[in-house]
């Protein structure tokens, strides 16, 4: 029977003083562990260190925004044309906007009184002016003298009213229009060629509290002298509002035009006011009237006038979706070469990503996003540099001179949308056809 053979005498361990003959590798597990916070002391290889809070994180490098941030100034040119077209198409159609809201500004009494006036005829005949005042919801009746003078817009100039009135009228106006004479200024004195008026129409006409109004070149009725200044008002819409006794004295009886401003009771009976005194105007036989008493008579009211500048610039909206559709068309037409020439220079990048294994849907999805964002973000600073450009312009040169000027609003939008839409159509069009016909070993050979 085999026996067991001896065991190995046990080795003597070395003395502390001396080093042992040959040094084995340690193992991973006798390994000194590293010390906290140096990434090059211990037996592991060196890892990068984690971001700290508070340090900026980069894109990833496969990131479908890489190539933007690497390559900003190849993407400048066309991210500018998406950015200087929608500038160009919000300030037209803000533009436009100033029209309408100039109008709207300049006319804005009319939100609280309606005027009964005449056309031809010197008066608004009796029988008319008693059925307007039998109205029910019309709470005052003011009966004003009114002279025309021009009031300069970003379209021109357009004729504004001053009304004259009697002290207590005076009163009553201010108030429901939301007006107060500013610090220093006084209403006019009876007999005396003076004025009150708001101050963006002061601006407009460059005056102060003492300065002087004039007919300028005025070719409606209106006062041949010149009228002093003697209070601004603040707080609500635009009006002007003068003596009537001394309108009376010194206009000629030919160009005299007494008008009815209607007040009424409250101001949520305002339109059943406008309905009731317009049906007198329309239908003169329903109120046991003639014809021939409502036909020089025009009855204004805000709403009409809305309605009337509506159907006025109808046709230049119409112009400017021409103009709209030419400025995206060419800036689609850009966008696509400009595309095609990014993805030439691209090639080996496409081919490259391919090889590793990127599908070509993958590489879709990649363009499709790097050109989503390229529009969006082209279309965004185009709004934000037209809403600038409109806050600095409305500051410094509009509002001083008592110009109204619109800011940038749903209509700028919807007149801007279609060019991100559109160009972004365009370039993936262009990219994504070539994309499908790629071949990245004929890609990989040429380079």
């Amino acid at each position: 029977m085999p026996t067991r053979p001896a065991s190995p005498p046990a080795k003597t361990p070395p003395a502390p003083s001396q080093a042992p003959p040959e040094a084995a590798s340690p193992t991973p597990s006798q390994a000194a562990p590293r010390e906290p916070g140096n990434g090059t002391s211990g037996l592991w290889p060196a890892q990068a260190p984690r971001s700290k809070p508070g340090h900026i994180k980069t894109l990833p490098p496969l990131s479908a925004l890489t190539y933007y941030k690497r390559n900003i100034w190849r993407t400048l040119p066309i991210g500018g044309s998406i950015v200087l077209s929608v500038f160009l198409i919000a300030s037209i159609v803000t533009l436009l906007s100033s029209v309408d809201r100039s109008i709207t500004t300049t006319y804005g009494f009319t939100r609280h009184f309606s005027v009964l006036a005449t056309q031809l005829i010197q008066e608004v005949p009796p029988r008319v002016q008693q059925r307007a005042r039998a109205v029910p919801e019309v709470g005052r009746v003011a009966v004003a003298i009114p002279i025309v003078r021009s009031l300069k817009t970003v379209f021109g100039q357009i004729p504004v009213p001053i009304y004259g009135l009697e002290p207590a009228d005076i009163t009553r106006v201010l108030e429901v229009t939301g007006n107060h004479l500013a610090a220093g200024g006084r209403f006019p004195r009876a007999g005396e060629p003076e004025v009150i008026l708001s101050r963006a129409w002061a601006n407009n006409y460059g005056v102060g509290v003492g300065g002087l109004i004039g007919p300028g070149e005025d070719n409606l009725p209106t006062l041949k002298a010149k009228q002093r200044v003697v209070g601004i008002l603040d707080g609500g819409d635009n009006i002007a509002l003068a003596d009537k006794d001394y309108l009376l004295l010194v206009l000629p009886e030919v160009v005299v035009r007494p008008t009815l401003l209607l007040i009424p009771r409250s101001p949520t009976q305002m339109k059943a006011m406008n309905t009731a005194v317009q049906s007198i105007v329309d239908s003169p036989t329903k109120h046991r009237l003639l014809a021939g008493e409502v036909a020089n008579v025009k009855f204004y009211t805000f709403i009409d006038l809305v309605r009337q500048l509506r159907k006025a610039t109808g046709f230049l909206y119409e112009f400017l979706s021409i103009a709209d559709a030419l400025v995206i068309g060419a800036v689609g037409l850009l966008s696509g070469f400009l595309a095609n020439i990014y993805f030439e220079q691209r090639l080996g990048e496409f081919g490259l990503l391919a090889a590793f294994g990127f599908r070509r849907e993958r590489l879709a999805r990649r363009v499709i996003v790097e050109t989503g964002s390229l529009v969006l973000i082209g279309w965004a600073l185009g709004l934000l540099l037209s809403l600038g450009a409109f806050e600095l312009l409305d500051a410094v040169y509009m509002r001083p001179r008592g110009l109204v000027l619109a800011r940038p609003d749903a209509t700028a939008l919807l007149y801007t949308a279609p060019i991100p839409l559109l160009v972004g159509m365009a370039s993936l069009a262009t990219v994504l056809s070539r994309l499908y016909r790629l071949d990245p070993i004929e890609i990989m050979e040429r380079r």
